[in-house]
């Protein structure tokens, strides 16, 4: 095999020297630092699982793989060699979401009660003319925007509230010879008396990425945003009980659509060349990966059990109970 023409052309426009067609032939060439993989999620298990044997650092695309099986083992392969991999869960990076983490950790919010986690944007909406490709066929992807969409949220709910034992899900079609889900809602439960809900979708409208949280706590509520629909790109407030809303400057990191890739990036690094991470605690792991591919795959199959509310079980006018 050679490398794709463009391939070629990327190597070229970013100043990297060689492009090769395989990751064998990237080590027949000598042993990096790190790899990062970037190529469809079907692809991510041999190509993780050669670079960590190979005792090279990991940072893949997310999610980590289509089943929570393998991702366990590809955990279990990264703590067994001491190589470090990451996911692409980049998010926790961005300045509104660490500023809503240290007030969590600060014990401003107190208690997690209800965590609210949306996104979704209007990518894949048929006006737009781009057709979702390999993520919207279910031969190569275990699910459409719940999967390439959700786990970044899913992966937010558990950094921030803690693990989630127990989901419910809802999937619905809207576009178009759609195979996969365009449209996800999550129910999520974390350890008592803290609930969640997650809305996904790659047909939804909304400012890229479309990022939203917000986190009830038993002191207070606070909101995060990250969107190029809101001035800045990111947005972090603070809501009172009475619902009065105070904007929190993000003084210290760059608040840019983007930005947080980089910091994700600057985080691996560090850890690869032996220095502190700059984040400490926001780093995502294989292991991360591996329990949010458990929660994707709890959530697909946890659709049933719908109560149905039929038309006929009351008539018109009629009240259950005494009446007054």
């Amino acid at each position: 095999m050679i490398p794709s023409s463009s391939a070629r052309v990327l190597a070229a426009r970013h100043n990297i020297p060689i492009a090769v067609a395989s990751l064998d032939a990237l080590l027949a060439r000598g042993r990096p630092d790190l790899v990062v993989i970037a190529a469809p999620t079907e692809a991510h298990a041999p190509l993780v699982s050669a670079a960590l044997e190979a005792g090279i650092a990991v940072l893949c695309e997310k999610p980590l793989v289509n089943t929570a099986g393998v991702a366990a083992a590809l955990a279990a392969t990264a703590e067994a060699t001491g190589v470090l991999g990451s996911v692409g869960y980049s998010f926790r990076y961005a300045a509104a979401l660490q500023a809503l983490k240290r007030d969590i950790e600060r014990g401003v919010l107190g208690r997690p009660w209800l965590l609210e986690l949306f996104e979704y944007n209007a990518q894949f909406h048929p006006s737009r003319g781009v057709s979702p490709g390999w993520k919207g066929d279910p031969s190569r992807a275990r699910a459409g925007a719940l999967q390439e969409y959700g786990s970044h949220v899913i992966d937010l709910a558990g950094w921030l509230a803690g693990p989630i034992e127990a989901v419910h899900a809802a999937l619905t079609r809207v576009l178009p010879d759609a195979r996969l889900d365009d449209i996800a809602t999550v129910q999520l439960r974390f350890r008592p008396p803290a609930i969640g809900l997650i809305v996904t979708s790659w047909a939804l409208s909304g400012g890229s990425p479309g990022i939203r949280v917000r986190f009830h706590g038993s002191e207070g509520l606070a909101e995060a945003e990250v969107t190029n629909a809101t001035p800045g790109g990111q947005a972090y407030r603070r809501v009172t009980l009475d619902g009065v809303a105070q904007e929190v400057p993000l003084h210290g990191l760059d608040a840019a659509i983007g930005a947080q890739t980089a910091r994700h990036i600057d985080d691996v690094v560090a850890l690869v060349q032996g220095r502190p991470s700059p984040y400490p605690g926001t780093l995502p792991t294989l292991r991360d990966g591996a329990r949010i591919q458990r929660v994707l795959d709890a959530a697909l199959t946890a659709t049933g059990d719908w109560g149905d509310i039929s038309e006929h079980d009351t008539r018109p006018g009629e009240i259950d109970g005494p009446s007054r």
